[in-house]
């Protein structure tokens, strides 16, 4: 068992793993967040250093990436997950089928709005994840509740170890509550009486770790696979041990370093072009101060002041004879056009760090399909990668641990005997998810079309006949990711099709009706046309 001085300790060993990454995380905070300038410190400027920034690109990319992983993987106005099975044959059966939506529809109920912040706390999850390469999101329930708890981590309070594998492990989080807030949280320390005052501020260290004891077989603390110790370096006779049975800080790495325990994002590339344009920037605000106010060139100090110098004066004995000044403006020489040229390669650096124009281009409703498809390969090419961190870090093992919740809380329908040992997938079906198929999509029109060439060229039709429409139908729904409601149920299809079909029989039954009728009175005229014929005869 994990003691106050173990964790201590242990925390040391983190700080000391962290500590050579945190130079180039205050650089990075002080050009795109300055809130967060002081994430080592604990203490909060009054006034954070914006006004050291004379540019706002760099913040603007970075929200615009937020915003953009945000609406399109976990937007709350679209269904974004689903479980499902490897089987898809057995998916498909209706008893399966059935089991899985009504589970998955129980598991995306916990991330409502009534019931958890996860919404309202995924933007920093992600704006962490763009800025500094690293997000946390913290997810429990709060028991008795019918809640969840979610909360972006800041990353000033976080501390983290890689197994192996070089999958986090291992978290610490360091952060502050005052006496008051600590008695909410711990109630048990009330029983400590006035060591613990209201208006103090106490450091508190939560440690998560793999469970030297665990045993699967077992139940209580040594059936967990992580242990769960809260500390304070101020009380130390406070200890809270726990466990959990999956990892409930969901960190996300942009971009792993090769023996590197922490990564790097967006802001790492954009940190030097941002320094760059935030210098330049300032130092145009000085060329239009010059511009506006230049520096006067004169004989002598005796020509004019200051004073002299405001609209519509009149300046008497500042030209000689000739009509020449005696005092000008200093002329400089300066190309700020160029200058300024400059400071445009560089925001379009930032925003190409913070794939600034594929967040913006996701919703473009004016854009063809092969162009969307088109901007969705070029999307995958850039972001694909990170997108599968984003799932398989955060999204993935945050819907297992909300479903492993419920199921203890025996909120889990019986599953149906066909699902005995058949492992549950999460399948995504966010925008960002379904564009995962864009290249799939885009080669079945590729296909298409040069089957049209083909027939159009030789003059042969039947060549369409190896194209199976429906087939082509789900793979674009699939990709393109319109509404359910836009694609009909196979059974609707079906039913159409047949009513079209005796449609068509019906009136190839008429046209057969109205043809025979059309022969019988030819016929008919015909035969009276020859009695009247043989009648003239005998007649005559």
């Amino acid at each position: 068992m994990y003691g106050l001085n173990d964790i201590l300790t242990r925390h040391d060993e983190l700080k000391a793993i962290r500590q050579p990454v945190e130079r180039q995380w205050r650089e990075i905070a002080q050009l795109m967040c300055p809130e967060q300038e002081d994430m080592f410190t604990g203490n909060s400027r009054t006034n954070p250093a914006y006004d050291e920034l004379y540019d706002a690109t760099t913040m603007q990319a970075a929200e615009a990436f937020s915003g953009g992983i945000y609406g399109q993987m976990t937007n709350p106005a679209n269904n974004w997950f689903e479980f499902g099975l490897e089987d898809t044959e057995l998916a498909s059966y209706y008893p399966v089928k059935s089991w899985l939506w009504r589970q998955s529809r129980k598991a995306y109920g916990t991330f409502a709005v009534a019931r958890s912040k996860f919404y309202s706390e995924a933007p920093g999850w992600f704006g962490d994840l763009g800025i500094f390469g690293m997000g946390t999101l913290y997810s429990e329930e709060i028991v008795g509740a019918g809640r969840f708890l979610d909360r972006a981590i800041p990353l000033g309070e976080s501390f983290i170890d890689v197994d192996a594998e070089g999958d986090v492990d291992t978290f610490h989080r360091a952060f502050r509550l005052t006496g008051r807030q600590a008695k909410q949280k711990f109630p048990e320390l009330e029983a400590l009486g006035s060591q613990v005052n209201d208006r103090t501020t106490y450091e508190f260290i939560h440690a998560v770790c793999p469970n030297p004891a665990y045993d699967a077989r077992r139940i209580g603390l040594a059936g967990k696979a992580f242990l769960s110790v809260y500390v304070s370096p101020q009380l130390k006779s406070f200890i809270r041990t726990g466990g959990y049975h999956r990892m409930p800080y969901h960190v996300v790495m942009w971009k792993r370093r090769p023996g590197r325990v922490y990564p790097v994002g967006p802001g790492h590339i954009a940190r030097p072009e941002a320094a760059m344009l935030n210098e330049m920037e300032r130092t145009h605000i000085v060329a239009a101060q010059f511009a506006a106010d230049p520096t006067i060139l004169a004989h002598d100090e005796d020509t004019f002041s200051p004073a002299d110098r405001f609209p519509g004066a009149v300046i008497y004995g500042q030209v000689n004879e000739r009509g020449q000044p005696l005092a000008q403006p200093l002329n400089t020489g300066a190309n700020l056009q160029l200058s300024l040229e400059m400071s445009k390669e560089r925001r379009d650096a930032i925003r190409q760090a913070f794939y600034f124009s594929v967040m913006q281009l996701v919703n473009r409703p004016q854009m063809t399909a092969t162009e969307f498809l088109g901007f969705q390969e070029e999307y995958l090419r850039q972001m694909g990668p990170n997108l599968g961190r984003i799932q398989s870090q955060g999204l993935a093992p945050l819907i297992a641990r909300r479903y492993d919740i419920l199921a203890q809380a025996g909120q889990i329908d019986p599953p149906p005997p066909e699902l005995e040992n058949q492992p549950l997938q999460i399948e995504y079906t966010s925008p960002l998810a379904k564009m995962q198929k864009a290249g799939e999509a885009k080669a079945t029109l590729q296909y298409v079309t040069g089957m049209q060439q083909v027939a159009a060229a030789t003059q042969d039709i039947g060549v369409m006949d190896n194209i199976d429409g429906d087939a082509v139908a789900a793979i674009l729904h699939e990709a393109m990711g319109p509404p359910p409601s836009a694609r009909r149920d196979p059974a609707a299809v079906a039913k159409l099709r047949e009513q079209r079909a005796q449609l068509a029989a019906q009136r190839e039954q008429l046209a057969q009706a109205g043809q025979a009728a059309e022969v019988s009175a030819t016929n008919a005229h015909a035969a009276q046309a020859a009695t009247l014929s043989t009648q003239r005869e005998a007649g005559q």
